[in-house]
Formats: C-alpha cells, sequence, structure tokens
C-alpha cells in the first residue's frame, strides 16, 4: 500500500470550499468551524482521514497553513483561486484548481509532521463529541 495518497479527491476541494468559506477568504478558522461549514454547504461529513490526507495535501501545494492553531488559506491559495472565481458550480471549479496542481511524496513529509503538532485527531474527535458525527 503506498505511504501517500497522491490523487485529489472530491472531499479535498470540500474541505477546501468550507475552509474558504469559513474564513471568509482570509484570516484563519479552527477546525471545527471548517468542519461545521463542510457540513452546512451540502450535508458533507467528512471523516477524520479524508480530513487529515486532505489537509496534509492542500498543505504539500502550499494552499494550506497551520497558524496558532487555525488553518488558513495562503496568499499562493488566494492568487491561484482569483482564476477561478466567478465559477458557478464552487466544488468542480475548486477541483480543477486541485487538479492542476501536483502531488509529490516527497512534499508530505512535512505537512504530515505539522498536522500531529496541530493535534489534528484530538480536535476532530472533539468535533465529533460536540456536534456529532
Amino acid at each position: 500500500m503506498p505511504k501517500y495518497n497522491l490523487d485529489w479527491k472530491t472531499t479535498d476541494a470540500q474541505l477546501l470550499e468550507a475552509l474558504l468559506l469559513s474564513t471568509g477568504g482570509e484570516g484563519g478558522a479552527p477546525l471545527q468551524e471548517v468542519l461545521l461549514m463542510a457540513d452546512a454547504v451540502d450535508g458533507t461529513v467528512l471523516t477524520h482521514q479524508e480530513v487529515e490526507q486532505g489537509l496534509e495535501k492542500l498543505m504539500s501545494v502550499g494552499y494550506v497553513a497551520i497558524q496558532k492553531n487555525k488553518l488558513l488559506l495562503t496568499p499562493a491559495f488566494l492568487r491561484d483561486y482569483e482564476d477561478v472565481e466567478g465559477a458557478e458550480e464552487e466544488q468542480p471549479a475548486l477541483l480543477r484548481l486541485l487538479q492542476q496542481q501536483t502531488l509529490k511524496a516527497e512534499n508530505l513529509d512535512e505537512p504530515k509532521i505539522l498536522i500531529k503538532k496541530y493535534k489534528l485527531k484530538n480536535q476532530y474527535e472533539a468535533y465529533l463529541e460536540q456536534f456529532g458525527g
């Protein structure tokens, strides 16, 4: 089994869209807000694995960062996103944008470490306890 998931999935675009909506495109948002937004948009309840792998991939291409216990979109993402804004369907447009980014296994090591330090699993479990899954 490969060590990393090197394919973009619909759930990655859903996570990115939820991040975009929960941050308003600036600043950061705690994981709980991002997950609540994903649920609010279309009833999506992302699994722990989908969130973890999605964040690893988004961080590896420089689109998402973790700062002071918040997830934030990077200036690089916001620049690229300007080119797809105005698309009628947000998720397919975001997925197309992601598919233009090449995923490399060697770029996923650092995000894995940062996500572990972020205590993603604990935050995800706290979300489930508070809001149910």
